[in-house]
């Protein structure tokens, strides 16, 4: 009897490879949140800043958890978070060097993602 359910689409090598590889994105922007408890404040004022810098860390971190189901939309969603990056750091003429980075690696983990999805055929379970 065959499953009716459609299959999961792509290579799961590489799926398990994009994932880790997006794990370690949000622990590399994670980093640079560290910096907010050397500053002077009450803890609470610190534990809001930490929170406040690590809202693409969140969103990579749910975009990780959706990618397990729906590669395609992970990626979709990574390439819209890097769009929102530019403009939200500032647009193109004003960024930097380490911005660029940052906006870069969300994008290419998400061409990946859809690249993995679209173009590297079906899942042998």
């Amino acid at each position: 009897m065959k499953n009716s359910q459609t299959p999961n689409r792509g290579n799961r090598y590489v799926s398990w490879f994009l994932r880790t590889l997006l794990l370690l994105v949000a622990l590399f922007f994670m980093l640079f949140s560290f910096d907010v408890f050397s500053m002077d404040g009450t803890l609470l004022q610190k534990l809001g800043g930490f929170l406040m810098h690590n809202l693409f860390t969140i969103f990579i971190l749910f975009v990780l958890w959706l990618a397990w189901k729906h590669e395609n939309l992970a990626g979709v969603l990574l390439i819209g978070m890097s769009v929102f990056m530019v403009f939200f750091f500032g647009f193109p003429s004003r960024l930097m060097g380490g911005t660029w980075l940052m906006i870069s690696l969300p994008f290419a983990v998400g061409l990946l993602f859809l690249a993995n999805y679209y173009l590297i055929g079906t899942k042998k379970s």
